[in-house]
């Protein structure tokens, strides 16, 4: 398998998922900011020209970084990412669900306020998305309120996405709870991450 992915991007959560079960296959990485996700090569992988992207080995291909996260998880059931059971199964997609949704809704404006809108509102932009992610950290500190983990009492995919919220409120200035940055912290010290998380930039 290969996966495709970005620094800096949210296909992080794939790249960790990725590594940490152990999946056989490698990781590529792509220059979004250089347009490599625009190539022909590229869109010929993935016409959306994003990442992540995952090429099985059968050589179809799957995006979003929910499904990947998914099929990382069922593909390595021994990793965990996946719960065995079948609530664990559905909290866990929910809580990527919500996480794809609220990802480019708080933190896209916030990233790039100039794609929403004309110079003259950049600043309020910003200023609404930046409210927008200070709720969704707020939401998630309650919902995983003294507890380790999201889901049950083992690291599933649901806390992979969880730390990328919580990185990229940094990225834009915000920053998250205390609770959260425990709960990053849990998973950013997993030795297995190690390298590639030093590769992004950051051990924690």
């Amino acid at each position: 398998m290969i996966l495709y992915v970005s620094t800096r991007s949210s296909s992080l959560a794939a790249q960790l998922a990725f590594v940490l079960a152990g999946t056989p296959g490698e990781v590529r990485e792509i220059d979004l900011r250089a347009g490599e996700g625009r190539t022909p090569e590229y869109l010929a992988i993935n016409p959306k020209g994003q990442v992540p992207a995952l090429v099985l080995d059968s050589g179809e291909t799957l995006t979003e970084t929910p499904a990947i996260l998914l099929a990382l998880g069922e593909l390595v059931p021994e990793s965990g990412l996946i719960p065995s059971d079948q609530l664990g199964r559905w909290r866990v997609m929910e809580w990527l669900s919500w996480c794809a949704w609220h990802v480019p809704r708080a933190f896209h404006p916030a990233f790039r306020p100039s794609h929403f809108g004309p110079a003259a509102a950049e600043s309020s932009i910003r200023d609404a998305a930046l409210t927008r992610v200070g709720e969704v950290l707020d939401y998630i500190e309650q919902q995983i309120a003294g507890r380790d983990y999201a889901v049950g009492d083992s690291l599933t995919a649901a806390d992979l996405y969880i730390a990328l919220i919580t990185t990229f409120a940094g990225f834009v200035g915000v920053a998250p709870p205390d609770s959260l940055m425990a709960h990053r912290a849990r998973i950013f010290s997993i030795p297995a991450l190690a390298d590639t998380l030093k590769a992004e930039g950051f051990a924690t």
